[in-house]
């Protein structure tokens, strides 16, 4: 789908898949302790990696984007909607650069294990420099900042381990779908 437009029924199967990430994260998650946020565990980091496996880039950014924003505006987490959308488009990148021109989109298990372990990882990085940036933004001192942030790797490690585990967990059961209607 380079530089096909998006005509309607890529807009229901993008609607249909925000909606998806946006159910999944109301009906399944679980409450972490964090010292400086409200973190829970979620399937939404897996099925936001899973969108541009399924439905490319272009179109698995932004179902991914738009069911993530849909749940933060909607469940009073606007103040950070910004730093979702922009975390989640970098891991999305990086998660399509290495399936692109590391795997050259070969979907064989393997990679599809090291992809829910890339977009993991990318993740887990970026919420750490969140929560730096964030402290820094309230007025914390450098260190303050850091400590906090570090405060909050547990609950961010444990939704890492999770997603790493239903990326390729939910690859292989979710992929037919998607391919009945390319």
């Amino acid at each position: 789908m380079n530089n096909e437009k998006i005509d309607t029924r890529d807009l229901t199967q993008i609607a249909t898949y925000a909606a998806l990430i946006v159910l999944a994260i109301y009906m399944i998650r679980i409450p972490m302790p964090s010292a400086i946020s409200n973190t829970f565990v979620h399937p939404g980091n897996a099925l936001v990696i899973l969108a541009i496996l399924f439905m490319g880039f272009k179109k698995g950014t932004i179902a991914a984007l738009l069911g993530l924003a849909i749940f933060d505006i909607t469940s009073g987490y606007l103040p950070v909607v910004l730093f979702t959308l922009i975390e989640n488009f970098i891991v999305l990148l990086v998660v399509e650069c290495i399936f692109r021109y590391v795997f050259h989109y070969d979907n064989r298990m393997r990679n599809i294990i090291a992809l829910g372990i890339v977009g993991a990882v990318t993740k887990i990085v970026l919420i750490f420099f969140k929560y730096i940036i964030q402290q820094l933004m309230l007025g914390s001192v450098l260190g303050g900042a850091v400590a906090s942030a570090i405060s909050a790797l547990p609950a961010s490690l444990f939704t890492g381990v999770v997603t790493a585990i239903l990326v390729p967990l939910l690859y292989w059961p979710i992929k037919p779908v998607f391919d009945r209607f390319k």
